[in-house]
């Protein structure tokens, strides 16, 4: 593998190495790896590395924010599908099982520009060919949207054509990731007004495409635009289907859960309720969430009569939520709410229940097998 992290050139990519979950080297070495996700036998994981936003608590930004990700050494560059291949065919079938319960693909982003797009696809219809029974015959692709809500969509349609003709019986879900319920929290979330130059520049001589022309409408827009494109291009594709999930929920539940729960609240806060609050909701996510949940309640089931939010579980098990965490106070400051004002005087922070109550009427948590198994059930 080609290791040095230099301009993208016409098939070059970055990824993010991984260890495989339970093994006792934790060396991270592989590219395709076994991780924890789903339960019991876990999942087969593909991350890739660099991302158009810089989301405050994100979980991945050592190797996701363009001016974090080429110092990480767990970031390598290759050049073709060809060198991530082996990695793919090593993953020994799980003892007991049929097959992992999916293949994964996250990063950074999955679909940062048509080489991200061109690679990814041409890796998923070669290990198609090889295996596709080894990941279930399902496939979950976790974006931002950003670039296909743009328009960029013509060589993704060719690329899950060709991987329909070549195995049919793979499934492919691709879920936008939905980074505000208006322009204010996505811009907040996604620290996307008033990025430095120097990032810009950095960012479009790496991956292409000039993201300082677009302003955070534009790209909340792109954002809330990206399940529409693939929802059109989805009716001409039997072995595809879009999904959206809220992605601004930080343990959004566990206010609810007092004297069950130990883990700590800590979210995104403004003018007394959590910032992703139905009074908040802008026009274009209203009319999102109506459409989608209308639509995905008769495809994955009746848990989609309302939309899924995504939320950092605070196990402090796991080094990086503490991380995440740490990151997302330091940024947001004054805007970020943590468990030691959950109650007021000693009483119960009523105001806050109630919105979270709210909250909780028009969004779901249910735990990842439940969640992705549906993603690639669908008739």
């Amino acid at each position: 593998m080609q290791t040095t992290l230099d301009v993208m050139d016409e098939s070059g990519v970055f990824l993010t190495l991984q260890s495989d979950y339970g093994s006792k080297r934790r060396k991270y070495e592989w590219t395709f790896a076994i991780q924890q996700c789903g339960g019991d036998p876990g999942e087969i994981a593909l991350r890739f590395a660099g991302c158009c936003m810089k989301c405050g608590a994100c979980f991945a930004s050592g190797y996701s924010w363009v001016d974090r990700f080429q110092k990480n050494p767990r970031v390598i560059k290759v050049r073709k599908p060809g060198d991530v291949i082996p990695d793919f065919i090593r993953i020994p079938y799980p003892v007991g099982y049929q097959s992992y319960n999916w293949l994964r693909i996250l990063g950074g982003e999955p679909l940062l520009n048509e080489r991200y797009i061109k690679f990814l696809f041409d890796t998923i219809i070669k290990i198609s060919k090889i295996d596709s029974a080894k990941f279930n015959n399902g496939v979950i692709i976790q974006t931002n949207g950003i670039f296909v809500g743009q328009g960029n969509v013509e060589l993704l349609k060719k690329k899950l054509e060709e991987l329909y003709n070549s195995n049919p019986k793979v499934k492919v879900c691709i879920e936008v990731s939905i980074k505000g319920t208006n322009v204010e929290e996505f811009s907040l979330i996604t620290r996307s007004a008033n990025r430095p130059d120097w990032e810009l520049l950095m960012f479009k001589r790496l991956f292409g495409w000039d993201l300082g022309a677009f302003s955070p409408e534009d790209l909340f827009k792109f954002n809330i635009r990206a399940y529409y494109e693939l929802k059109n291009i989805a009716n001409d594709l039997p072995n595809f289907c879009p999904t959206v999930i809220a992605g601004f929920g930080v343990n959004e539940s566990y206010l609810l859960k007092r004297g069950e729960s130990k883990e700590k609240i800590t979210i995104v806060f403004d003018d007394g309720n959590p910032i992703y609050h139905p009074n908040h909701w802008s026009n274009d996510f209203k009319e999102l969430y109506n459409d989608f949940t209308k639509e995905a309640v008769k495809t994955f089931g009746s848990l989609f009569n309302k939309m899924p939010m995504y939320g950092i579980k605070d196990l402090f098990k796991y080094a990086w939520v503490h991380r995440a965490l740490k990151q997302g106070k330091r940024i947001y400051g004054e805007k970020w709410y943590d468990a030691k004002y959950a109650d007021e005087r000693g009483g119960r922070n009523t105001r806050l229940e109630k919105a979270f109550l709210d909250i909780l009427d028009k969004f779901f948590l249910v735990d990842n097998k439940t969640y992705y198994s549906s993603l690639i059930g669908w008739k």
